[in-house]
């Protein structure tokens, strides 16, 4: 089947999924998914159908009028998943309705309400916010932002890891991360503002960026190949330092590059990555230094076993199928 074909099939499969298909399309439907290429998709549409009537409806509007603008945004590939999240996650992800993943209401009428897209660990999430401007979610990032974005405001709400390549504008780009904020017109950076992390970081690639406070007073205005610590504890000072920003936006094409970092903090961007935990046997272990690439589409114990190639330690993978898989490191 090609790829229209296949989005054909979408199409119609969210269609029936909200009560919203006409008997011709529902029949086409039929003959789409009896096909036995198209097994898998018969089967999922299947599972979807029962959490759906479970799930809450959109808010104070037309099904059909809601459904128009989401399939129109889907149709302009406004929003795409990438590497383990599949079309039908998407379609779920969009029909889930209030308290879910993401939720939409379109009422002009209504006051603001906002969208979220959550991206799971071991996962990678590339969209276009409706100014053009282009983002990668890493593993574990939550992005929020208005459903009149791009209209009155261009502010989102970033819980993890981001690069944004920002579209120009007359209205001010914001992102808002724990208690402070990036404020561009437009440029690229990269921005991490992890909740279980004391810190967060921005990094400028080009273009320039202010950092403001809570309250929206400036904190510091960054140039290319600068990047500005912030730690979450007030009494300690935020650090700019002068940077390699390939290490910093070298994730975006499925590598992350580390330079001189402390096991422990590898470990930690790979758990997100892989969804495993990792584990040391000794302080000493997490405290070495390594250099060098992970690649996304090699698996965890390669990538593992090529850290070990290049530092003195040993590594022990213990696979659990209910759970995350477990790694210890030791040193040798």
């Amino acid at each position: 089947m090609n790829e229209t074909n296949q989005d054909r099939t979408w199409e119609l499969a969210a269609s029936k999924l909200h009560g919203e298909a006409s008997e011709s399309e529902a029949n086409e439907l039929n003959e789409l998914v009896s096909l036995p290429e198209n097994k898998e998709i018969q089967k999922t549409v299947s599972e979807l159908n029962p959490r759906i009537k479970q799930a809450t409806p959109l808010h104070h509007g037309s099904l059909t009028s809601s459904w128009d603008k989401v399939a129109h945004y889907i149709k302009n590939k406004k929003l795409r998943f990438y590497y383990s999240l599949a079309k039908y996650a998407a379609i779920a992800l969009l029909t889930f309705g209030a308290g879910t993943i993401l939720n939409y209401n379109w009422s002009k009428n209504q006051a603001p309400v906002f969208a979220e897209v959550h991206v799971p660990l071991g996962q990678m999430t590339e969209m276009m916010l409706y100014d053009g401007t282009h983002v990668w979610l890493n593993s574990g990032t939550t992005l929020r932002y208005a459903n009149n974005f791009g209209n009155q405001t261009r502010q989102v709400e970033l819980e993890g890891e981001a690069y944004f390549k920002v579209e120009p504008g007359d209205i001010p780009f914001k992102v808002k991360f724990k208690n402070n904020e990036v404020e561009v017109l437009g440029t690229s950076f990269a921005a991490v503002a992890y909740p279980d992390e004391e810190f967060s970081q921005v990094t400028l690639v080009e273009g320039s960026v202010q950092i403001n406070d809570r309250n929206g007073y400036k904190l510091k205005d960054l140039e290319p190949n600068q990047q500005l610590h912030i730690p979450d504890d007030p009494m300690e000072k935020i650090k700019v330092r002068e940077v390699n920003t390939l290490f910093y936006e070298s994730w975006i094409n499925g590598q992350i590059k580390f330079e001189e970092e402390r096991l422990a903090d590898v470990a930690r961007r790979m758990e997100r990555w892989y969804n495993v935990e990792i584990r040391f046997a000794c302080k000493e272990a997490s405290e070495l230094r390594f250099t060098g690439t992970v690649l996304k589409n090699k698996p965890v114990d390669q990538s593992m076993q090529a850290i070990g190639l290049l530092l003195p330690i040993k590594v022990k993978h213990e696979r659990n199928l209910a759970t995350k898989d477990v790694i210890i490191i030791s040193k040798q």
